[in-house]
């Protein structure tokens, strides 16, 4: 029996740890606070290893490829995957929702004072910076991404001459994963303090509204972590790729659920897809993207918030609002970062384009608040399942393209 557990060892100490964090943090809320630094050491860790992680896997996968037009194809698939999986679960909470009170016959009147920034959206800062140093910074990963991407495809382009920076960069990534597997031996201790921190921290007093609704995008959640997972593994592997999917798929679910952070969940989100068996050339390129692109959590929430807020507000719910919902739903699971706090741009973003009242923000950011882990998690796994879509479909093109060549050589 302990030799069919061995492959979920690490799994379960991280979930006890989560588990007994939860209670402390509940029996003793004041000691909890003063254990969160602890959590926050081993977040930081994670985060500091973040930049040459990225950069490096991202660079090494590239760098050895000898055909670009292949590069080209997966980051068509990645920005498709990504608009899809942000759409569809997006749809789905908004029909439910509206077949809900969810404002439970309250109507609010905000009244409350809010001085926000200007809302805008500054494109430009979020997928470039005007200085090589600000690539250095985790706040700035899609434009390091950009660069890696960049910096990759030129070195394949050197030829003879750019292979021996390939096997530099190749060598330093190794080193990199060996040091995140040096950090996750901390992860019990870690996310257990940082857990128990957040459980003594949370407000439980939230009016009926609230809790409904929460209750209601949680209740979603569970169930499209699910019969997502299923459905999406399935696409991309098969009934096998169901299996290894399911197989894996504690640690980074965990792991996300304690940190709230995709971006922070990232070296436990690519040694799984390691383990799942996917190839590394594929989720070495994937799955930093997908961090960054793929998030249906944040697209349901952004969603469902909006839903809520025309509710209490007493706004009709036209056809209009519905297609500017969806609208924002995949723009902010494309745009919003993944780590802690990078929802509150969210907010910001629902309020301005919609035109609604700044006071708006607080309430929106209470269900973004409470439901940030379950998203994070469905940010996290559905990273996994999208990666093995992408390898079924290159894979295919892969054995369409070796079927091929006899025929053409020998006519």
């Amino acid at each position: 029996m302990w030799k069919k557990l061995e492959p979920y060892r690490s799994s379960i100490v991280l979930l006890l740890a989560l588990i007994i964090g939860a209670i402390f943090g509940i029996a003793a809320p004041e000691l909890a606070l003063k254990v969160k630094p602890i959590g926050q050491i081993f977040l930081n860790l994670l985060f500091m290893v973040i930049v040459p992680l990225v950069s490096l896997s991202v660079m090494s996968s590239i760098a050895s490829m000898t055909d670009l037009k292949k590069l080209g194809k997966i980051l068509g698939l990645v920005l498709v995957i990504s608009i899809a999986m942000a759409f569809f679960p997006a749809l789905g909470i908004v029909g439910i929702a509206q077949m809900f009170d969810i404002s439970q016959g309250v109507t609010i009147d905000l009244s409350q004072e809010f001085t926000g920034g200007n809302g805008g959206m500054d494109f430009v800062s979020m997928f470039t910076t005007n200085d090589f140093v600000g690539l250095l910074s985790k706040s700035n990963i899609l434009a390091l991404i950009i660069m890696s991407v960049l910096a990759g495809i030129a070195t394949s382009q050197a030829g003879e001459k750019g292979k021996k920076i390939a096997e530099l960069i190749d060598a330093a990534n190794a080193i990199v994963m060996n040091i995140v597997g040096l950090i996750m031996k901390l992860a019990p201790v870690g996310l257990g303090a940082f857990f128990a921190a957040t459980m003594a921290s949370q407000d439980s007093s939230i009016l009926a509204p609230l809790a409904t609704v929460i209750g209601l995008l949680c209740g979603y959640m569970v169930v499209y972590y699910i019969v997502g997972a299923c459905v999406y593994s399935y696409i991309g592997g098969g009934v096998n790729g169901v299996k290894q999917f399911w197989k894996y798929a504690a640690a980074p679910s965990i792991t996300a659920l304690g940190t709230c952070s995709s971006l922070g969940t990232l070296p436990v989100t690519i040694k799984t897809a390691d383990n799942m068996g996917i190839r590394k050339d594929i989720y070495d390129i994937c799955i930093p993207l997908f961090v960054n692109l793929n998030k249906s959590g944040v697209a349901i929430t952004a969603a469902i918030k909006v839903v809520f807020i025309y509710a209490v507000l007493g706004l009709p719910f036209t056809f209009d609002v519905f297609a500017m919902t969806m609208v924002i739903a995949v723009l902010s699971a494309i745009i919003i970062g993944g780590v802690p706090g990078g929802a509150f741009l969210g907010e910001i973003f629902i309020v301005t384009t919609l035109g609604l009242p700044l006071e708006a923000i607080p309430v929106l950011v209470v269900i973004g608040t409470v439901c940030d882990a379950p998203a994070t998690v469905l940010n996290v796994v559905h990273d996994l399942n999208a990666t093995q879509i992408v390898e079924r479909f290159m894979g295919k093109e892969t054995q369409q393209q070796e079927q091929s060549q006899p025929v053409e050589q020998l006519a």
